[in-house]
């Protein structure tokens, strides 16, 4: 099956499995959209969320949009980021899926011409459609943030000295017709070509897509290593080459089936402030100087679909594709990279921001046991990926689901033990995290406060939460009568069952042959054998 060509074909395929709703009563964008979209995400199960499409949209002063707004469309949950990779609803197919990508990308194909070519303002013209006013650019926060965000934009970038072009996501807000804001992490590539163009005393060009197909985006949100092409891993993810057009103003390459293209530069002798910005961690950011950007051309098909991301307060669109795509980049690393075979799974977690805590859960190759060098191998390991995350990282057993906390919690309660499982390491970032220190405000520094770097403020914390020796048994009932009693559930009409691991008992190494015995004759119904036995026992005190 050939991928979407573009956005609007997979919005078609997302409303026929009923996950996109159209909303055709008029929303105003500034004070009600993202209330409306956030509501999902704080009443409704993930299995239940669906994506957005607002197709009358206007403005706290009235103003009235050509286009749409497609909300929370990618990954309001696990089946339509499924979709959007066409990949079977399962984590495993997504994590197969992504290593497929990492291991074949497809290099783009160059076109002349694309849909997002439809509209060319520039020059004389370029204001001619008031610029960026021309979208309908929603609110976020509401309450606390102060001017419409750019969300679910792909910032792209070209390295001066490789030719490399970055694709990556930040928000930035709306400064006027043609001015924005981007807020960059430290550790982007694009901070890298911001820094030398910097050094050449020139502004950065930048191109702004917004609305491209589902793979550009899942591919932007995701660290990658320097130099990686986003473009060829969204082609590995699509099974075939992604066309691309040459910008008007600048020598970058986009998607060519893009909703909208905005080309400009990010000037390099000055910092601009960034307003209150609600964030992935569930707190709202303040006092941090950000990159500007100035428009100088804007290419969009006819009536738009602008594409806004859902990020903020986890759970989140944004938290529900981190977590797929950190997982299977973690997994593809812990198994392929650093050779470690016995990680079965990795998981992230809404509650972390999708990036501070992660589990991973080992498994035995074949009747060996996986030892503790290999456990902590892994936890070691996990480091590497990021500067600054994961945060916590907890090795589980096979037998732990890693995505469900009450049985990794299990875990660390019965095969924990603080002093001796656990290690910090200090010397880690984290940049978003409020809990290393206070912020600062020195003019370098107050975007990424120093005091949360460095053996001073931040680190991770590691804990080997598996089995150290012989445990006795999982005090549930055997599989098989597990089953049974499932059969019979089924039978009577009782409601639908999502099994939480581990569902039957299993035994761990400690159970002597006497009790083994005792339990068959049980099977059996052999009830005062068994207690004979026992009564033969009994002993005088």
């Amino acid at each position: 099956m050939a991928y979407y060509k573009d956005l609007r074909e997979f919005l078609a395929a997302l409303e026929e499995i009923g996950k996109l709703r159209r909303i055709t009563r008029e929303i105003d964008k500034d004070t009600e959209l993202h209330p409306v979209v956030r509501w999902q995400f704080r009443g409704l199960e993930e299995s239940q969320r669906f994506g957005f499409l607002f197709e009358k949209v206007k403005g706290i002063h009235g103003e009235r949009y050509q286009g749409s707004v497609a909300s929370a469309v990618v990954a309001p949950c696990l089946e339509a980021y499924a979709l959007a990779l066409q990949c079977e609803p399962t984590r495993q197919a997504i994590i197969e899926r992504w290593s497929r990508a990492y291991r074949n990308p497809i290099p783009t194909r160059r076109v002349s011409t694309g849909p997002v070519k439809e509209e060319i303002h520039k020059g004389d013209t370029l204001l001619a459609h008031g610029g960026l006013h021309e979208f309908p650019i929603p609110m976020t926060t509401n309450g606390w943030e102060s001017l419409p965000r750019l969300t679910a934009v792909c910032w792209m970038s070209r390295d001066p000295d490789t030719g490399s072009v970055n694709v990556g996501t930040y928000n930035g807000v709306l400064l006027g017709p043609l001015e924005s804001s981007a807020r960059v992490s430290p550790r982007a590539d694009l901070r890298v070509h911001w820094q030398k163009y910097k050094a050449r005393g020139l502004p950065l060009p930048v191109a702004a897509v917004i609305g491209a197909v589902p793979v550009v985006v899942a591919t932007s949100i995701t660290e990658m290593p320097y130099g990686v092409s986003e473009l060829e891993v969204a082609g590995g993810l699509a099974g075939e080459p992604l066309e691309v057009v040459r910008c008007e103003t600048m020598d970058i390459e986009v998607p060519a089936s893009a909703e909208i293209v905005i080309e400009g530069e990010i000037p390099t002798d000055y910092l601009i402030p960034d307003p209150p910005s609600g964030e992935h961690t569930g707190y709202t950011f303040i006092d941090r100087m950000v990159f500007g950007f100035h428009v100088r051309c804007i290419t969009h098909r006819k009536n738009p679909i602008w594409h806004d991301l859902v990020d903020q307060f986890p759970p989140s669109e944004s938290s529900v594709m981190g977590n797929l795509t950190r997982e299977a980049l973690m997994s593809s690393f812990l198994r392929s990279s650093c050779g470690i075979p016995q990680v079965k799974d990795v998981a992230f977690h809404h509650c972390g921001g999708s990036r501070r805590l992660a589990v991973i859960r080992l498994q035995d190759i074949g009747t060996t046991r996986t030892s503790p060098r290999t456990v902590w191998h892994a936890l070691h390991s996990a480091l590497a990926v990021s500067s600054e995350w994961p945060k916590i990282i907890i090795a589980v057993d096979s037998d732990i689901d890693p995505w469900d906390l009450e049985s990794v919690f299990w875990a660390i309660s019965f095969r924990y033990q603080p002093h001796r499982d656990t290690q910090i390491i200090q010397g880690r970032g984290a940049t978003a995290d409020q809990s290393g220190g206070p912020r600062t405000i020195s003019l370098e520094e107050q975007e990424y406060p120093s005091s949360r770097t460095g053996l001073s403020g931040n680190s991770s914390i590691l804990i080997d939460a598996t089995r150290k020796w012989p445990y006795t048994p999982t005090s549930l009932p055997t599989k098989a009568y597990m089953d049974r009693g499932r059969e019979i559930w089924e039978e009577i009409g009782l409601p639908a069952l999502k099994p939480m691991e581990p569902w039957y008992g299993v035994s761990w190494g400690e159970w002597p042959e006497k009790y083994q015995r005792h339990a068959e004759m049980a099977d059996r119904g052999e009830f005062d054998k068994i207690a004979e036995e026992i009564l033969r026992e009994k002993k005088k005190i």
